[in-house]
Parts: C-alpha cells; sequence; structure tokens
C-alpha cells in the first residue's frame, strides 16, 4: 500500500458548500523509503478477547532492555532531525509500563519543537512544523511476538494513540482534530509506533495525557470525562486495552492565549488541510482522482449504495454520533463525530461525504456519507464505486 493511507485518511475539511467534509482522520506519513512499515488504515472492527480483557491491569516502570530507544525508532524511518531531537535535552524520557486487555504499553518519551523532522506537513495555510512527538511500544502481555509490518496479519488489530488535554471533551478534541499522524515499525516482536500532532505544549498548564486503546479512533466507552474539572479517567470497568498516562511539562511552556486560538480554529472547521508530500504511484493517483470529484450531488452518478450498512444514528446530549459498522466481506468501521461539524446549517436532507477508505485500488473503495433527517437523527449509508 505504500503512500495510499496519508491520502485517503486525510481529514477532509469543511467548506461553505454542501459537501462538507470531516476532518477528523488520521494522517499515517512516511517517505517511500519506509512506506512499508507504515501502518494501514483498515477500518476493521476487532472485539477485544473476553479472556484476557478480563485480566487486571497493571502500572509498571518500564526499565527492560531488549526495547529500542526512541531515537533508535527515528533511526529507522531514516529521520536524521528526529533523531537529534530524541537525543536532545528538551526530550522528556519517561518509560512508563501500563498492561490491559492483554496488551503490555510504554510511554517511552516525548519531544516538541519546531522543524525538528525531515518529512514536514503542510497545508494550504503553509508548513505546520510545530510539532510534538511521542514514541510508544506496544507487545502482548503474554509475550506472544506482535505481527511483523511484512505480515498479512499485520494491522488486523488497530490502536489508537493521542494525546489528550484536561478540559476538552476528548471525544472532539484528539488526534484527529490535532493534525495527528503515525508510522509503525516491528522489532523483535514489539511494536514501535511513532505518533505526532500539532504542539501541545501550549497547554502546558493544564494535565495533559497519552491515550493507547484498541481500535482505530477514540472510545468513549474505554474512558470517562468529567465536564465539572475537566478530568480524564480510564474506564476500570473497560474489557480492553486503555492505557493512559498522565504528562509532566513545563508549565511554563504554556501559552493560554494561543491555546485558545487553537481551539477556536477547531471550532470553527478553519484549519487547513495537513497532508505529507509524497509522490504518489499510477494506482494511487486513480484512487485520489476518484475521491477528489466525489460530491453529495454527484455521487449517485459514480457510486451505488451498500444497502446492509444503512443505519440511523441518535446524536447524544453533546451532539456527538457514534457508529459502527460490519459488512458482508468481513470489513467494517467505527467512529465519533459532533452533529455541528457535519451539519452547522442544521438543514435537513444535507448529505455529507465524510470519509473514503481504499486498499490501493478505485475498486476497494468505500465511501461513508452521512444525511441528516427532519427528526434531528442522521442516517449513516456506505457506498462503493460503480
Amino acid at each position: 500500500m505504500k503512500n495510499i493511507d496519508n491520502l485517503l485518511k486525510q481529514a477532509l475539511t469543511p467548506t461553505d458548500e454542501p459537501d462538507i467534509r470531516l476532518k477528523q482522520t488520521l494522517l499515517s506519513k512516511a517517505k517511500e523509503d519506509y512506506a512499508m512499515k507504515r501502518k494501514k488504515f483498515k477500518a476493521a472492527a476487532v472485539a477485544a478477547s473476553v479472556a484476557v480483557a478480563l485480566g487486571i491491569g497493571s502500572v509498571s516502570i518500564y526499565a527492560a532492555r531488549k526495547f529500542l530507544l526512541p531515537e533508535h525508532v527515528t533511526q529507522e524511518i531514516n529521520d536524521s532531525k528526529l533523531t537529534a531531537a530524541f537525543q536532545s535535552e528538551d526530550a522528556i524520557t519517561i518509560n512508563e509500563s501500563q498492561t490491559y486487555g492483554g496488551y503490555r504499553v510504554t510511554l517511552m518519551g516525548i519531544v516538541s519543537g519546531k522543524a525538528i523532522t525531515e518529512y514536514e506537513m503542510t497545508g494550504n495555510d503553509g508548513v505546520r512544523d510545530d510539532r510534538t512527538y511521542a514514541v510508544v511500544s506496544i507487545e502482548r502481555s503474554d509475550q506472544t511476538p506482535m505481527p511483523s509490518t511484512s505480515d498479512d496479519s499485520y494491522g488486523e488489530q488497530s490502536f489508537f494513540t493521542s494525546f489528550l488535554i484536561q478540559g476538552l471533551n476528548p471525544a472532539l478534541y484528539n488526534a484527529f482534530t490535532f493534525g495527528g499522524g503515525y508510522v509503525e515499525i516491528e522489532e523483535n516482536g514489539v511494536l514501535y509506533r511513532l505518533t505526532e500532532c500539532d504542539n501541545i505544549e501550549i497547554f502546558a498548564d493544564r494535565e495533559i495525557y497519552m491515550c493507547v486503546s484498541d481500535g482505530w479512533s477514540y472510545n468513549s466507552d474505554a474512558y470517562s470525562y468529567d465536564e465539572t474539572s475537566g478530568v480524564i479517567s480510564r474506564n476500570e470497568t473497560y474489557d480492553g486495552l486503555n492505557a493512559l498516562f498522565t504528562l509532566s511539562l513545563d508549565a511554563s511552556k504554556a501559552d493560554p492565549a494561543a491555546a485558545e486560538e487553537y481551539i477556536k480554529k477547531i471550532d470553527n472547521g478553519t484549519f487547513d488541510q495537513t497532508e505529507t508530500e509524497i509522490e504518489l504511484n499510477g494506482e494511487e493517483k486513480e484512487v485520489s482522482e476518484f475521491i477528489n470529484k466525489l460530491t453529495p450531488e454527484n455521487l449517485n452518478e459514480y457510486a451505488v449504495p451498500i444497502e446492509d450498512s444503512k443505519q440511523t444514528l441518535t446524536p447524544d446530549k453533546d451532539g456527538v454520533l457514534s457508529y459502527e459498522y460490519n459488512l458482508e466481506n468481513g470489513t467494517g468501521g467505527s467512529g465519533t463525530v459532533n452533529l455541528k461539524d457535519l451539519f452547522p446549517d442544521q438543514i435537513a436532507g444535507t448529505c455529507n461525504i465524510s470519509d473514503a477508505s481504499s486498499e490501493g485500488t478505485v475498486e476497494s473503495i468505500v465511501i461513508t456519507t452521512f444525511t441528516l433527517n427532519e427528526d434531528g437523527t442522521v442516517t449513516l449509508l456506505l457506498y462503493v464505486p460503480k
């Protein structure tokens, strides 16, 4: 799959036109020299094993020497700038491990700064070069090796990693809206994820967390959010992986004014789409061109609905829609989205194309749409190319 994940899983920026596209999908980024090591975004709903998930979670201090260091992970993806950043005094070494749902997760370290990577995120508003990076290792608690990135089974179990901010509802403010992305490698049965987002140091005067859970998006069942205090915590009754690390950042680096402006941009949908500048091959260009020409008005001209995917969604008290689907071909997906982001004008009958995924060919494209109903519910319906 090379680079197509980055293209297909990009956030789709809202516009003033009817085909408002959500800015809620992680960007996976990598250059050709390590593209095959990238995490493939497969919208597969994978249930955690109940037998394993019922095991009692634990927190411990990471001390094993078999693991790679953060700078070794960045060396593997040929990012010399980021390697230097993780070796600098600005890097924060954490090395805390938590075990839940059959997995042992270690938050190894984080670093923030401007222009500290070889592979910068760019968009219509220029380079987004002020970023935070974290390295997380994931291994099975029974020591069974994680699959290599070249194995067919790689990607069957998806993971979600994101910084979360005290006082911001994590269902709405997470890696999807923070310009997040990641790349993964496997070494000696351990999966290493280098995850990134816009610089979180502007929120350093608040409590900041790193969540690592099963699934490909934020799961409100895995974590709890106290609307009064803004505190985020683990749901102790969740049967699965829901690690949550609390970070200690230098509060003097906080910038409340910049943080407020950043939140406003997210709320107003004014962030330009970020993307990694990488060359697409011929097949990927065909997929890109097909997706880019789609609008709610011409969708039926190019695609047909998957009738068994149709479902009615009811927003919760915060206006958040949660959905999950499983198709007859074995693929599936799940996620959350805010009603006001989908339909800011609240016009019944409005249809939005929110996402498109692919296995690298036009024939494998799956298009996700939402339509606002008269009674305030929303209809989810998937399409595939004709």
